[in-house]
Order: C-alpha cells, then sequence, then structure tokens
C-alpha cells in the first residue's frame, strides 16, 4: 500500500512540474555540459559569456547548398570535410552513406551520377555539363581518355581554396588519397562504367583539377550527397521550451539514433539529424603471400633532370592497350614513387607484389606490365616531353599458377617522344 502511494505521489509531482514547472532560462558563464552530436556521439559545450544560452557543440553538422540551375540540393560540407585524419570511404560505402544519413530534416539523400556531379564544375568549360568531355552516364571506359576530361591548372577553380565548384559551396578538395601519391582524394558517383567486365569502376571528379575519369570500386573517395530541390532547412522542426545551443538525443527520419539543436532564439528544436556511419572493415593485405617481381628500371640516357614520379603497375592481358587506358589490376600503392632516385648511372630496384591493387588478392591468369616515370604528378597520368615508359612490347606474365616466387625482370625503359 505505501509502495502504491508513493508511484501515485511520484507521479502527481510529476503531472505537477510538467503544468507548471519551467525550464532554465540561462547559464552560468564558464559552465561546462555534456553535448550531443548527430553522429550519435557525445561532446561537451561551454556557456556563452552573456549566459543566456550555449556554445555550439563541438560536432560536424550539414546543411544543404541548392543549384537553382539544376534544382538539386547537395551535402554542405562534403562528408567529414573538417577531419584531417579522414581517409575517404570506398564507392560501395558511399552509396550507403548517402541512402542512410538524414539532416536538415530529409532522409532522401543519395550519392550523385557522374552527369549530376559534374553540374557542379565551375571554372573548365570542357568538363562542366555539356562540355567536350564525353564522359557521362553511359559512356565506356574509352571516354576517360579525351583530352577534354583531363586536368587543367591544379586548385585554380572559383570555389573555396581553388576547388572548381560553386564559391557558395563548402568543403575541401585538399585531402590527400592514403592509397596514391600525388593527389587528393576524388569525389565519386554512382555512375558505373558499362563495359567494365567485373562492373567495379566507378565515374569520379577530380575538384582540383576539374579531372574527370573512371577509377576502380575499391578506390578511396570524398563523398557529397545529393537530393532534389526545394530542400528548406528547417530551423524550427518542434515545439518545446529550450535554451539556445542546448542539444539533446533524438531518434531522425532514418530510424537511427541522432541529435538536434535548440534554435538560435529558444523556444523550439530544430531537426533531428542522424549522420552516424560504420565503414566497411578493410581487407586483410595478401600481397605478401603473391609472387613478386623484382624489377629493375633504367634509362637510356642522361635525364634532363630528376623525375617527380615512377609508376609500375599490371593490367590484364586480355583487355590491355598501350597505354593503359584504365586504373591498374595489380600492383599496389607502394608502387608509385614519388621522386625516383634513377638516371643512366643508377639503375632503381622495387618490386611488384603480383596482388589486386588494395592488396585484397592474388592475381591469377596473364597480365603485362607498364612501367613509367613522369616529371608531373597529375591525374589521370599524362605523358609529356622528358617522360619515359615501358610495355609496348612485351610476353604476357602467367600468374597464380603453384607456388609464389620471385620474378627477376630487368627493363629499359623507351623516351615518350619517340614512340
Amino acid at each position: 500500500m505505501k509502495r502504491v502511494m508513493l508511484c501515485m505521489a511520484i507521479l502527481w509531482l510529476g503531472a505537477v512540474c510538467l503544468a507548471g514547472c519551467t525550464k532554465e532560462t540561462s547559464c552560468t558563464p564558464g559552465q561546462t555540459q555534456t553535448c550531443y552530436c548527430p553522429n550519435a556521439k557525445a561532446s561537451e559545450q561551454a556557456c556563452r559569456a552573456d549566459g543566456k544560452g550555449w556554445e555550439t557543440c563541438d560536432c560536424v553538422y550539414y546543411s544543404a547548398w541548392c543549384d537553382d540551375a539544376t534544382g538539386l540540393c547537395w551535402q554542405d560540407p562534403q562528408k567529414d570535410a573538417t577531419d584531417t585524419t579522414d581517409s575517404g570511404v570506398m564507392p560501395g560505402d558511399a552509396v550507403r552513406y548517402c541512402n542512410q544519413v538524414a539532416f536538415g530534416g530529409y532522409a532522401d539523400w543519395r550519392l550523385p551520377t557522374i552527369d549530376e556531379l559534374r553540374t557542379l564544375v565551375r571554372g573548365n568549360p570542357e568538363t562542366e555539363t555539356n562540355g567536350e568531355c564525353p564522359l557521362v552516364d553511359g559512356s565506356s571506359n574509352a571516354a576517360m581518355n579525351d583530352p577534354a576530361c583531363g586536368p587543367v591548372t591544379e586548385w585554380g577553380g572559383p570555389g573555396p581554396g581553388g576547388c572548381y565548384w560553386p564559391p557558395e559551396l563548402g568543403g575541401n578538395c585538399h585531402r590527400p588519397d592514403p592509397a596514391s601519391l600525388g593527389h587528393p582524394l576524388e569525389f565519386v558517383s554512382s555512375t558505373r562504367c558499362p563495359d567494365d567486365p567485373t562492373k567495379g569502376w566507378y565515374g569520379v571528379v577530380m575538384f582540383e583539377t576539374s579531372a574527370v575519369c573512371w577509377n576502380h570500386i575499391n578506390t578511396y573517395a570524398d563523398v557529397r550527397c545529393v537530393r532534389d530541390a526545394p530542400t528548406p532547412i528547417a530551423t524550427c522542426a518542434e515545439q518545446g521550451q529550450c535554451m539556445p545551443g542546448e542539444t539533446r538525443k533524438c531518434i531522425a527520419k532514418n530510424f537511427r539514433l541522432g541529435a538536434q539543436v535548440c534554435a538560435a532564439e529558444g523556444g523550439c528544436w530544430g531537426p533531428c539529424d542522424s549522420t552516424s556511419f560504420v565503414e566497411t572493415p578493410p581487407p586483410k593485405d595478401v600481397c605478401e603471400t603473391c609472387s613478386q617481381i623484382k624489377l629493375t628500371v633504367r634509362v637510356p640516357d642522361k635525364l634532363a633532370k630528376p623525375p617527380v614520379q615512377l609508376m609500375a603497375f599490371l593490367y590484364a592481358a586480355d583487355t590491355w592497350t598501350f597505354p593503359p587506358n584504365r586504373p591498374p589490376d595489380g600492383g599496389n600503392s607502394d608502387d608509385q614513387v614519388k621522386n625516383p632516385a634513377l638516371d643512366v648511372d643508377k639503375p632503381f630496384t622495387l618490386t611488384v607484389p603480383t596482388c589486386t591493387y588494395y592488396r585484397k588478392s592474388c592475381l591469377k591468369g596473364q597480365y603485362k606490365l607498364y612501367v613509367a616515370i613522369m616529371q608531373s604528378e597529375t591525374m589521370p597520368p599524362t605523358m609529356a616531353v622528358g617522360d619515359y615508359w615501358w610495355g609496348m612490347d612485351q610476353e604476357a606474365l602467367t600468374l597464380g599458377e603453384g607456388q609464389a616466387k620471385d620474378i627477376p625482370l630487368d627493363i629499359t625503359l623507351v623516351a615518350w617522344a619517340q614512340q
């Protein structure tokens, strides 16, 4: 009986509080409290100097920038744009990320197609929408070799930091690709190359140079989601007394845990944003278990100046062209060497493991090797006077038969201008 009466008293007190209690409308300057982020993590925020609200919680928040010319609204900035340690995500994860997140009051974001992504290009008419670059939805892998799709001056665009996108759009195009030397992360689209037998190439835009090309399904990339307009960002999605800047946990439209922020003027809560994401675990590196090409690289003449980079990669023989017009099948990021110590009296040696580029499995079948030294770090790679290459005339290597072995190979490069 006493327990029942106690419970009734608690309920009665709760009802009285709901009816007549008022929430604090000020805080003490210097005071701190726990706050909540859209990625389902907790942080800390401090009381404002005037005591009339809380400073912004240290979280990553996204808004939307809408392009009136296309009717598309873009995530602003891109995923984890301010995280200097973020290494990007693979295309499959990029598709999943955009399908899962909810922010601004919307949960119908998606990864853009290559045609949609190109609508963001500014400062290079060749790769802007309807430009001469032929790489669009449905185009072949050869489209990336068209000069119109190639890079222009690095970081020469009108966007922040020289990015080739609209000045109004936030984010950055400077984050380095952890699996490749010499260029930042590209921005990935949902478009796959239709004539790729493995269905493993996605269309990408390199906004630091405005280049458009295909890249591997396992490449790391930046992500900027899109949705169709209109996308008015709600500042007051739910009525309720709260202090400006205050945060609370919530369940967003994607049915995942997130957080919402009290409006700047107080008195109502903004939309529930949910942006937590778990990437697919990286594959186990198997390259050491595969056959190893022990490569010695020579040049026939004294070099006019030291090379900026050396590349040595493997390509399936049944789709081989010289020079290769697509991302490599084998060799890994260690086989793109920056500033190699190579000259006529100084051969350069390196090991090319016969594994897939992203180290997931050993190659099996017929493969050919492409080797080049270049005076630039442009992506996609572009040969110029003073560069050297090798691989036009060679027998295919048979890989994956029997136990792994060392394969010695001594080659002399040929000047590009002589081809």
